[in-house]
């Protein structure tokens, strides 16, 4: 089966436009996780500020917090440190 010339051409727009779909996509999932790591970091001027690498490896395992806890947290980690 051969194709004729108008059906390259179609076939070339169809995987041009499936490549430029796909460079888009990763351009908008790339945006997002930027966006989204801007917004999940500490202020760094507040309370972070002088943070040492140990310290931020452990705030992204969740076992160091930046800023005020609010009191149900403290609550929550005065049962947590004396039951231990």
């Amino acid at each position: 089966m051969r194709l004729s010339k108008t059906e390259w051409v179609w076939v070339a727009v169809a995987a041009g436009s499936i490549a430029c779909f796909g460079s888009w996509l990763q351009g908008e999932m790339d945006r997002a996780a930027v966006a989204r790591t801007q917004r999940d970091m500490p202020d760094m001027r507040g309370t972070c500020a002088g943070m040492s690498t140990q310290d931020a490896q452990m705030m992204d395992k969740g076992a160091l917090w930046c800023g005020t806890v609010g009191a149900g947290r403290v609550d929550s980690l005065a049962k947590e440190s004396t039951a231990g």
